[in-house]
């Protein structure tokens, strides 16, 4: 490596998207060189610190693991050492480990929105981005202080988005018509999608 690299090689180096790393340039959380012609570069040194060819900074690391029920426990503990295994391999510091059990479609996780409120780690690391959410994982790479890294993009988790569905069939049912006939209508709604 050169000196310098463009942004857009600074986003494959980093793990993040090219609009997220222009937006933590701007925000002055990424150092750059500007040119007299107004084009922006980011010094080879600091992301080797970033990426680990250098002090340690950049691999304070956080691992969030979830799994939809209580009942795919050995799931859950099979997720959590994959990440922990992948956060060794990069010589990352897992500073906090979080397991938790509910809908990729729920907002209101407890454990997810208290991680999300610390500050002390550098790396926020998945196994799928849909063990963080369902929908909106480009807002969360967007806005996060920190860095999100995904261990496998591809998605094959029928099983689960199926669960999620029926979340938010009951969700809008129970909105609709009630608690007591959201329930029955979400259950036959349950009933059609095993017989498809």
């Amino acid at each position: 490596m050169d000196g310098r690299v463009k942004l857009s090689e600074a986003a494959k180096i980093l793990g993040m998207s090219l609009r997220q790393t222009k937006r933590h340039v701007y925000a002055g959380k990424i150092p750059n060189i500007i040119t007299d012609t107004g084009r922006r570069f980011v010094p080879v040194s600091w992301l080797k610190t970033q990426v680990g060819e250098g002090p340690s900074a950049g691999s304070r690391c956080a691992i969030y693991s979830r799994e939809s029920s209580s009942e795919n426990k050995t799931a859950l503990a099979s997720q959590t050492d994959v990440l922990r295994k992948y956060a060794a391999a990069k010589g990352w510091t897992i500073v906090r480990a979080v397991e938790e059990f509910g809908s990729g479609v729920n907002d209101q996780r407890k454990k997810l929105h208290s991680l999300l409120s610390k500050r002390d780690y550098d790396v926020l690391l998945v196994e799928h981005k849909d063990r963080l959410t369902r929908f909106g994982f480009s807002w969360f790479e967007a806005t996060c202080p920190f860095r999100i890294e995904v261990i496998n993009r591809a998605e094959n988790e029928t099983n689960d988005l199926m669960e999620d569905l029926v979340a938010i069939l009951t969700s809008f049912s129970a909105r609709l018509y009630g608690q007591r006939r959201g329930r029955k209508k979400s259950l036959a709604a349950i009933k059609a999608l095993k017989e498809v």
